[in-house]
């Protein structure tokens, strides 16, 4: 991810809405499905900044990885010691290590995203959990996956058939961030008119992140608490992002 980037998501991370609403249904999952065991020895692969990690404190040991030195400077001041400095298609830990394994929108940026995942897999102990989210549908692509260097968007298809290919077994698979359709929507609407009627391409290509009136904010925080609820009787029909969590065969 570039630079920029990146201390944009430092700055917004802690408060912004879709930051905040992804760590808490992640603390959820992780609650709900990770194993019984104690200590629980967890992994956010592509860690970023911390944010995820800062949320994840006390579900057990945490450690974080990340391809990104600058990222790693950015999570070390958080309090966070236990990184490493390794992609995810080349994971710098033993064989059935972690009892829990996160992969937060990071898959995406890779280019040999089944790698990856044969890497997340392989430091999972047996009986342990990948939660797993990825920004949804080749249609919605823009700006916003450019600006942060995605390779890909996923078909619920094609991230499916990623996952079970690992030789994971799915638990739960839902769309998520529904409340964000009408929006995007009108976005991808708008960009198609343009491209009828002749208009350029705009030559910087920026992500969608932006600060919110602190009202409309805290609404799209509760709106996804509200979908995290459901998910746990019905997998959402529509959404931004799609979200698994799977198992690694005892």
């Amino acid at each position: 991810m570039r630079a920029t980037e990146l201390q944009k998501m430092r700055r917004l991370e802690d408060t912004y809405w879709w930051f905040v609403g992804r760590r808490r249904l992640v603390r959820r999952l992780v609650d709900r499905f990770a194993p019984d065991v104690e200590p629980r020895v967890i992994l956010d692969a592509g860690c970023g900044t911390g944010g995820t990690l800062s949320h994840l404190q006390g579900a057990g040991e945490l450690w974080g990885c990340d391809l990104s030195s600058e990222a790693l400077r950015l999570c070390r001041t958080r309090g966070f010691g236990n990184l490493s400095e390794s992609p995810v298609e080349s994971l710098d830990f033993p064989d059935q290590h972690f009892d829990v394994v996160i992969s937060c929108d990071v898959i995406e940026h890779v280019p040999e995203d089944r790698r990856a995942m044969e890497e997340m897999v392989r430091v999972l102990r047996p009986g342990g959990i990948l939660v797993l989210t990825v920004p949804a549908h080749r249609w919605l692509w823009s700006g916003h996956d450019e600006a942060l260097d995605h390779e890909r968007r996923y078909e619920p298809r094609s991230l499916r058939e990623l996952v079970e290919g690992a030789g994971l077994e799915i638990e739960l698979f839902s769309q998520a961030v529904a409340i964000t359709m009408p929006a995007v929507l009108f976005s991808v609407a708008g960009r198609r008119i343009a491209r009828v009627f002749g208009r350029k391409r705009e030559r910087t290509q920026q992500t969608a992140l932006f600060a919110l009136p602190g009202p409309i904010n805290r609404l799209l925080i509760w709106l996804l608490e509200v979908e995290a609820w459901l998910m746990r009787y019905v997998p959402l029909p529509v959404g931004a992002s799609l979200v698994a969590v799977a198992r690694k065969p005892r």
